[in-house]
């Protein structure tokens, strides 16, 4: 017969399947795979949240395109695999068939799960069955036969694999089980046929018809038989036999059994660090929630819709999910999750853990034991506090009732009892949900882990973006009527829809407590600079454990931030390996972002610094995080805290549009290294336009502090200057353009450029306020009017920048 114009002759010796030569067969599966897993991780966004909102109709069916694009990307593989191994293709070494066996029956543990199956695995104890073979096409045999066997026995279904050696030591014997429908007699004789599939198998389940054949060709290859047994409504099993080499007896130790009570920030953090450092022991993670790994301080942003999905907390910049799946199958650490610890028995060292969806309570042993179980929300002694308007807000679960409420029913009205981090950070994602929002503080002012000055200016942001803060009020009760509440105070009472709890936390320690433990002063867990507790086998980590601080006295701390957590952790498994590294401490080192602004602090704060017995002098610097004529040039402002006879950095905290973060980083190196201000400034950070100035801003901050110390300038803070402005002159030295829209109301101008030309208009003793944007024009007026006399002066330490509102 002639070929048809064009068509070439298949090479000497290479077999053609459908009218295509076999070798085409890897080249056209790799290109049809490649796009297939784009659209498919591409659906998968959208499915998970990850692009916003998705109404169900539309989730539906991208979730139906997902499962195609599975359908079709198993076809490609069983091509693909077909084309490899019809040929030959073996590479025979002497392999562990338990090896084997196993690495494919944990391959498929996600996918048991998911179907809530019972999935066992039986082999021979501390031995190693040696085969000669390729284990990669003996991997694709036995996951390709539990891959059938879960997919065929269905939701709830059974599957067992079992493993041995034949009694007369001539062959390996696998058996895979299943609980499915079994398989109709007449369709045995061609189950092993390419392309064949039942009636019964496609209606249950998707598939190529390629696998078995596959299994088949791949197991006569090593010298084997695969032989099946089943009938309709009494399962199925298929048994492989393998020429076996030899049984090896393998003397293997007990491995370490870690257990971590606690699966947020830390826990996972040990658990996936010391899975990196010790593959051979058995760690295992108890948590009470149904989510694992996440970041708990971007639950706000869950809250206001910003992030669509829990599954974007608890996903790495690569999009990995940290899921049960991603524990167990990459990892290998065993997840019990919606599951309570309920006691430590030290003397069994045994964790008493109950199942929260099945109520059974059972014990789980350990060898060395690793708390982390967190911090928890603060409640007030108020009557009604604990009611169902009243809501916490630390776990997605939190976050999730919340927008529940939303959903349910208008919310016009929302209030949060406390102005600490989470509240000021939820207050945004609330109005975003289309709330007014009202933050009541018992306290004169809100964030304490700053200073005053510094809370008044995000005060300040706050009110300018509509949320209203009351302090100084004491709520007397809570009532609740219908769906609404109403908070009693001393100064009146609020009608409110929703009621956020936001008055602190303190640390989670009464298993600790409740086993013998012994606790700091914080009410942490005491742990030593090896994060060991008063048991040695017993670790704790994260918000439940003091944190050794290097800030000076006390020297442990409850320092409740996800950096140190996560640190502990890592440090926790480090010891647990035997590696003995020690936690240096923190320096409590914080940042958020009100609206647009951001807010950050390190080290000590003034009110701390006094109680240290430092000497401390602080000064309020401002100035452009890059050049000014660079894109996107925006204000910070920095307050600066030193040990007035050492000059030791001792603490900095601030605000602004600009780029805070990276400061507020470099100072938190500087505090923890114990750097004086000569030595802040003398660092070499570099310098370009577009990111900084030839002196960075903390670095001015740092020289305008040692000369306040040393006595070339003399300043006044802002509150001082809004206590005396009405017996103060001020004079602003900015140039005249900018005077008239942004400057200090009563103030007169007196360009610095003017100030030589003439002499100044006031007596030399006279209280004088000198200021400009930055006031460093301020700084410059200062020495020369100093050197003339004038004795009254100050300058405005922040200039106009940290005096205007917000």
């Amino acid at each position: 017969m002639k070929r048809k114009s064009g068509e070439q002759p298949a090479e000497s010796g290479e077999r053609s399947i459908g009218g295509l030569r076999e070798g085409l067969f890897p080249v056209l599966s790799h290109e049809l795979k490649a796009p297939i897993n784009s659209i498919e991780s591409l659906l998968k966004v959208i499915a998970d949240g990850f692009t916003g909102d998705v109404n169900p109709k539309t989730l539906e069916l991208v979730r139906r395109a997902i499962g195609k694009t599975g359908e079709a990307r198993s076809l490609i593989t069983d091509l693909l695999n077909l084309a490899k191994y019809s040929s030959g293709g073996l590479a025979r070494h002497e392999e562990d068939l338990c090896r084997i066996v196993s690495k494919s029956f944990q391959r498929l543990k996600p996918a048991a799960a998911d179907k809530n199956a019972s999935y066992s695995l039986s082999s021979p104890p501390d031995a190693r069955l040696i085969v000669s073979g390729d284990a990669e096409g003996l991997g694709l045999v036995f996951g390709n036969l539990m891959d059938n066997a879960l997919k065929y026995s269905g939701e709830n279904g059974r599957v067992h694999v079992g493993l041995a050696a034949e009694a007369d030591g001539s062959a390996a014997v696998v058996t895979v089980s299943d609980s499915g429908p079994g398989i109709a007699p007449d369709d045995l004789d061609n189950l092993f046929t390419p392309f064949y599939r039942s009636g019964l198998s496609k209606a249950r389940a998707p598939g190529t018809g390629l696998g078995l054949s596959i299994v088949k060709r791949l197991v006569e290859d090593h010298g084997g038989t695969v032989s099946v047994d089943s009938a309709p409504e009494r399962g199925t099993t298929f048994t492989v036999r393998l020429p076996l080499l030899r049984l090896e007896r393998v003397e293997a130790g007990p491995k370490k059994k870690v257990v971590i009570i606690g699966g947020v920030t830390a826990g996972p953090k040990a658990a996936a660090r010391l899975r990196r450092l010790d593959e051979n022991c058995d760690i295992t993670i108890i948590e009470k929630s149904e989510f694992l790994s996440y970041t708990g301080c971007g639950i706000p942003s869950y809250l206001s819709g910003k992030v669509a999905s829990p599954k974007a907390l608890m996903s790495t910049a690569d999009r990995t999910l940290r899921d049960v799946n991603f524990f167990e199958h990459i990892k290998e650490i065993k997840i019990l999750n919606r599951t309570l610890a309920e006691r430590i028995d030290r003397s069994r060292k045994e964790v008493v853990v109950r199942d929260l969806e099945g109520n059974v309570t059972s014990a789980v042993p350990y060898d060395v034991l690793v708390l982390a179980t967190g911090a928890r929300s603060i409640a007030p002694p108020i009557p009604g506090i604990d009611g169902p308007g009243v809501h916490s807000l630390y776990k997605i679960e939190d976050a999730e009732r919340i927008k529940r409420v939303f959903s349910q029913r208008p919310v016009a009205e929302v209030y949060i009892i406390g102005g600490g981090l989470v509240g000021v950070e939820t207050a945004e994602s609330l109005m975003a949900a289309g709330a007014r929002v009202t933050i009541l503080e018992r306290d004169e002012y809100i964030l304490k882990l700053f200073d005053p000055d510094i809370s008044q200016k995000i005060r300040e942001i706050l009110s300018l973006k509509g949320i209203k803060v009351v302090t100084g009020v004491t709520i007397t009760e809570i009532r609740h009527e219908d769906s609404r509440s109403l908070i009693v105070t001393e100064r009146g009472e609020f009608s409110a829809d929703l009621i956020i709890l936001s008055a602190g936390v303190k640390p989670n320690a009464e298993l600790a407590r409740e086993a013998g433990l012994t606790l700091g002063a914080s009410g942490g867990v005491a742990v030593d600079e090896h994060l060991r507790t008063s048991d040695s086998d017993i670790y704790a980590i994260g918000d439940c454990a003091e944190a050794q601080s290097s800030l000076g006295s006390p020297r442990f701390r409850f320092l409740p931030l996800g950096s140190i957590s996560t640190k502990m952790g890592r440090i926790a498994a480090d010891n647990i390996a035997g590696r003995e590294v020690k936690f240096g401490g923190g320096v409590g080192t914080t940042m958020f972002k009100v609206f647009d602004t951001t807010v950050a602090r390190t080290g000590l704060g003034m009110e701390e610094a006094r109680c240290e017995s430092c000497d401390a002098v602080s000064v309020v610097a401002s100035g452009l995080d890059r050049a000014h004529y660079a894109e996107g040039a925006a204000d910070v402002v920095l307050k600066v805290i030193a040990d007035r006879t050492s000059k030791r950095l001792l603490g900095a905290q601030g605000y602004g549009r600009g780029d805070l973060v990276s400061r507020i980083e470099i100072l938190a190196c500087a505090v923890s290294l114990k750097l004086t201000l000569p030595e802040v400034f003398a660092l070499d950070l570099g310098y370009f336009p577009a990111f900084n100035n030839p002196i960075d801003v903390l670095q001015t901050a740092c020289i305008v502090l040692e000369n306040k110390i040393d006595g070339l300038v003399r300043t006044i803070t802002l509150p001082e200057f809004q206590e005396v402005s009405g017996g103060a002159t001020v004079v602003d030295l900015s140039p005249i353009a900018d005077f008239g829209f942004q400057t200090i109301p009563g103030s007169v101008n007196l360009p610095l450029e003017t100030l030589r030309d003439a002499p100044f208009p006031f007596e030399k003793d006279a209280p004088i306020v000198l200021c400009s944007k930055t006031s460093s024009r301020a700084y410059e007026a200062y020495r020369h009017l100093a050197a003339e006399g004038y004795t009254g002066l100050r300058v405005l330490e922040g200039g106009y920048i940290h005096y205007k509102k917000g």
